[in-house]
């Protein structure tokens, strides 16, 4: 379980950046996240001096998606224990990502967002796509960035469906004047939910790729006919879905039972409603991972 003593170091090293940042007023200014800004930096030389980035097979990265369900189960769980204070997610969520913004400039320096780290800012412009040409080649199998995110998808969902399930009045944090808010605390574990939720989409991008790799023919026609349900078609396993909702669900049982069983003093509808949450959140994942890969192999002959 993610815990309190790493929240309070992310949230002080996002508090110290947010008031800096806060004056630059970017974050208003910043467009939504769906398609990145090319990063003018960057020319054709320094994009053909990028890694040769194999990617894994499907075997190898379904074990991948699997490392991270306890994380964002474990995170969805603490954030629901937090109040929800009126008004803090209006605006369509400026509060958060303003927060973002800030802890994202701290992660940008550090090179959370570098090529092939599967992992994209919801309000900085992020990395620039790749570019295929005759000495710099991308042959089925080889990693090939692409210019769209689904993290606008993702944020959008975050605001209008998970925030208003979070339990609204009670928290895990004790105050004397008997307030039980901590935004900053909120928020914290809101942005850390987001990325986690963000990084496991974007894995969908390897996800297309090695399909693409061992269907190159028909991948190949599809795109040039840009048939988008055919594409999504042969992406889909419905299988392989109804898997991962099924272990969603018993995971999250898991955590609420786990919580409980600790101490914490829940209503009794806690554990269905961490697994409603758990239920939407995942359904929510596997829609929007899949809007990603079909996008990567639209791209994939860019």
């Amino acid at each position: 379980m993610l815990g309190f003593s790493r929240l309070v170091y992310f949230t002080s090293l996002a508090g110290l950046v947010f008031a800096a940042a806060a004056s630059t007023q970017t974050a208003a200014s910043v467009a939504p996240a769906v398609t990145l800004a090319s990063d003018t930096a960057d020319t054709a030389d320094s994009l053909s001096r990028r890694p040769f980035l194999t990617v894994p097979n499907l075997v190898q990265i379904r074990d991948i998606l699997a490392q991270l369900e306890a994380p964002i189960i474990s995170a969805l769980t603490e954030r629901y224990n937090l109040a929800t204070p009126p008004g803090l997610y209006g605006s369509n969520g400026s509060n958060l990502r303003k927060f973002l913004e800030a802890r994202e400039i701290v992660s940008a320096a550090s090179g959370r967002y570098d090529y092939g780290r599967l992992e994209y800012p919801y309000t900085l412009p992020a990395i620039t796509p790749d570019k295929a040409t005759k000495t710099n080649t991308f042959p089925p199998g080889r990693f090939h960035q692409d210019k769209f995110t689904g993290n606008q998808e993702l944020f959008d969902f975050y605001i209008q469906t998970l925030v208003p399930l979070f339990n609204g009045a009670s928290s895990v944090f004790f105050h004397l004047d008997n307030s039980t808010k901590n935004n900053d605390a909120t928020l914290n574990l809101d942005a850390t939910l987001l990325e986690l939720i963000s990084h496991r989409s974007h894995i969908g991008k390897v996800v297309a790729e090695t399909k693409f790799a061992s269907n190159v023919t028909v991948f190949t026609d599809l795109i040039h006919k840009k048939d988008t349900t055919a594409i999504r078609t042969l992406l889909t396993n419905t299988t392989q879905e109804a898997g991962v909702l099924a272990q969603a669900a018993t995971a999250s049982a898991a955590f609420s039972n786990a919580w409980t069983q600790a101490g914490a003093i829940e209503a009794t509808s806690f554990g269905g409603n961490v697994q409603n949450a758990t239920a939407k959140l995942f359904r929510a994942l596997i829609d929007i991972t899949t809007d990603i890969e079909v996008q990567y192999i639209l791209a994939r002959l860019d």
